[in-house]
């Protein structure tokens, strides 16, 4: 993985790793739905997700049990969250 992953190629492999996680197409997934009431993503969805985050970018999601407690709203937050990790881990030794 590069240093520096734009925040939209971040935002658009967030959408592809939901889009998975529901079995919906990744259209029906824009960055301003909402993950829990939007989107209906669950404590179990949540899980997988995170998951998948995890592989797909090479770093440790914090655990939480749902979006709220991240205070992760949208799809487009819970992006900027990951772009958050990523700038964080960036200047940490392998």
């Amino acid at each position: 993985m590069a240093d520096h992953v734009p925040l939209e190629e971040i935002g658009r492999e967030v959408r592809n790793i939901i889009a998975g996680a529901l079995k919906k197409p990744v259209e029906q997934i824009p960055l301003t739905a909402s993950l829990e009431s939007g989107l209906g993503i669950d404590s179990m969805a949540m899980i997988e997700i995170n998951i998948a985050l995890e592989e797909r970018f090479r770093f440790a999601m914090p655990d939480m049990a749902s979006p709220a407690e991240a205070n992760l709203r949208t799809v487009e937050d819970l992006a900027r969250f990951v772009a958050k990790l990523l700038s964080q881990q960036k200047g940490k030794p392998s």
